[in-house]
């Protein structure tokens, strides 16, 4: 089996950099307490950062290198950690305005196949700072960026234009030492390069935007109980469940069109009568027997695990979409989610997709969309998103591929090989 590279850090600056030597790898962060038992800024950054690879490789049954990796930014030997408030902000960036302080990370690389630390050391770099003005500093802690950073600045940001010189590896002070990282490695006759991706590919993405009814869960039933029942009340033929897996999946608008002409009745005379029946009748029974497919918990708790973020958009009723994702997986479970509503046109056109993006913190091409149908290939390509066709759901192979589906999925597992 191949061993594959594990992140143990949600740090995006450790993300990016590993993303930037080409790196195939994949985030699972530490969730231990940092109290570490050393006092001294290289060894607490080596003992944290082996204590994150050792946690995460611990929990791991298939081969790895699990790498953990911790940066603190020192004063005269004085630790200089995330601020607490604003004031604890203003102080660090003052000690260290037209003085030379210290950045030191520490990095370890845990094997899971033979148990060994492959590596673990600390990187040291030198940093001087020119003065800098209290109101300037102000106006940097008032942008929020010091506010998550050691030593409350960023090298890459803001703060750069406030720095003399440096004497070492810059990516350290980002945060993570790749250069002495990949020369280490090399030490112990690991290549890296076995662990890149091929030219172009770049399948890490920031968010999974996933269809509903035939995506995550077998809903069909559920449409059909609550459709048949209004057929049978206005005294129209129903419809089996076989038929409503063509009918679904574009909105309730088309459901009623459909069972309309599969009954072989005007729309213009019974169009509103139809909808107004279904929408009241599955108000109530929208959950009914509704069940996520097989392996998808199972898939959208790794996705958690590794830190990316999870959406729902869908064609049905945005607080019947609400209600069922609440049922079946919990409150609060989605990052997002998105049903039909007004002022948001219906897929596929991508403008739900769109707002959801944005919503997640990502760009249309760092998404990942997951349907069932042509309708939601279509809206992921109109977004400008990757897209998965699932053969789990209510249409086929053929459906998806004409639709012009990136990539198509048997089962929920294949998601994560994405």
């Amino acid at each position: 089996m191949r061993k594959k590279i594990i992140l143990a850090s949600a740090s995006p600056r450790r993300k990016e950099i590993l993303e930037q030597m080409g790196l195939s790898f994949t985030v699972i962060p530490a969730r231990g307490e940092e109290h570490p038992v050393c006092t001294r800024p290289a060894e607490v950054v080596k003992e944290l950062a082996l204590k994150k690879a050792e946690e995460v490789a611990a929990s791991l049954e298939e081969p790895a290198l699990v790498i953990g990796s911790d940066t603190v930014v020192a004063y005269q030997e004085e630790i200089l950690g995330k601020p607490r408030d604003e004031a604890d902000a203003f102080r660090m960036l003052k000690l260290l305005q037209g003085a030379e302080h210290t950045v030191y990370t520490g990095v370890a690389a845990v094997d899971t196949q033979s148990g060994r630390t492959a590596v673990h050391f600390a990187s040291e770099t030198e940093v001087s700072m020119y003065p800098m003005p209290e109101e300037w500093i102000w106006e940097y802690i008032r942008s929020g960026e010091p506010m998550d950073k050691a030593g409350a600045y960023a090298i890459q940001g803001g703060c750069s234009v406030w720095v003399r010189e440096i004497r070492g590896e810059y990516a350290n002070v980002v945060g993570f030492p790749a250069a002495r990282f990949y020369q280490e490695l090399l030490k112990q006759g690991t290549d890296l390069r076995k662990f890149c991706l091929p030219k172009g590919e770049n399948p890490r993405w920031k968010a999974c935007i996933f269809d509903l009814d035939g995506t995550l869960c077998d809903s069909v039933e559920s449409i059909a109980v609550s459709a048949n029942r209004a057929l049978g009340a206005l005294g129209m033929k129903e419809a089996s469940l076989e038929d409503y897996r063509i009918f679904v999946g574009d909105g309730v608008d088309m459901l009623v069109r459909r069972l309309l002409r599969f009954a072989g009745q005007p729309e213009e005379v019974y169009f509103e009568k139809l909808k107004s029946l279904y929408m009241e009748y599955f108000e109530e029974g929208c959950i009914y027997r509704v069940e996520p497919y097989p392996g998808i918990r199972e898939l959208l708790e790794e996705l958690k695990r590794q830190g990316r973020k999870i959406g729902v958009l869908s064609n049905k009723p945005h607080e019947n979409t609400k209600k069922v994702l609440d049922q079946v997986f919990g409150p609060g479970y989605f990052d997002c989610i998105q049903g039909c509503m007004e002022g948001i046109p219906r897929k596929p056109d991508p403008a739900g997709a769109l707002l959801m993006a944005r919503a997640l913190g990502a760009e249309p091409e760092e998404c990942l969309y997951i349907g069932d149908t042509g309708t939601d290939m279509k809206t992921g390509t109109a977004a400008g998103m990757y897209t998965a066709g699932v053969l789990w759901g209510f249409r086929g192979r053929e459906e998806l591929e004409a639709a012009g589906a990136d990539a198509l999925a048997a089962e929920p597992p294949e998601i994560l090989d994405l």
